[in-house]
């Protein structure tokens, strides 16, 4: 007799069976794609609020700091007020006073040295004979304060002034007059001189 075949032949699959498993990861997929895409929005928004409350943290820090500088600074201004005053007061007191020969000059001059607290008058304009040249130098009687001569020098350079020396007057014998001026010896002896300069004390400015 011949032996049955007992392995048998696997059945075939089933169409249906393998369409329905399909169909089972599509589905599967379309439920978990939404929720990745949703875990990672998360994820982002997550982050993006920890950057917004650095950023804002960073923004109060620095409004804070601007408030105080904004205080500092007003506190300078008072102060800086405060000393004027006091100054004007004493140079007030000392009766020191400025002179200056041109016209041109008066607004520049009078602004520059009043909020020093100095008395301006211009009761020499004009009798100079270097009346059309620029100003460049300060002379002084020999009662103004060196402070006081620094003080004007600076603010004079700062308003453009070409100011090259800063001597003893010669020909005026009042103590407490300074005078703003014109000088062909400052021209031929001195170069310009910087604000740092004339707080450094330097009287005549190098030659270049």
């Amino acid at each position: 007799m011949e032996g049955k075949d007992t392995t048998g032949a696997q059945p075939a699959r089933d169409p249906f069976d393998r369409r329905q498993k399909w169909l089972l990861v599509i589905a599967w997929g379309a439920t978990l794609l939404p929720l990745v895409a949703f875990g990672y929005l998360t994820w982002k928004s997550y982050h993006m609020s920890l950057q917004l409350e650095a950023a804002e943290t960073d923004l109060q820090e620095t409004l804070a700091e601007i408030r105080e500088l904004e205080k500092k600074k007003a506190e300078l201004s008072a102060d800086l007020t405060a000393q004027r005053e006091s100054t004007k007061y004493y140079r007030d007191w000392a009766g020191v006073h400025v002179r200056f020969y041109r016209e041109s000059d008066r607004k520049v001059v009078e602004g520059a040295l009043r909020k020093l607290g100095f008395k301006v008058e211009d009761v020499d304009l004009g009798h100079s004979k270097l009346i059309d040249r620029f100003p460049n130098t300060i002379g002084h009687g020999k009662l103004v304060a060196n402070q006081d001569l620094r003080d004007i020098g600076a603010a004079l350079i700062q308003e453009g002034f070409p100011l090259k020396r800063i001597a003893p007057a010669q020909k005026q014998p009042d103590p407490k007059l300074i005078q703003i001026y014109a000088s062909v010896e400052s021209d031929e002896s001195c170069g310009l001189l910087t604000v740092e300069q004339v707080r450094a004390g330097e009287t005549c400015g190098p030659k270049r």
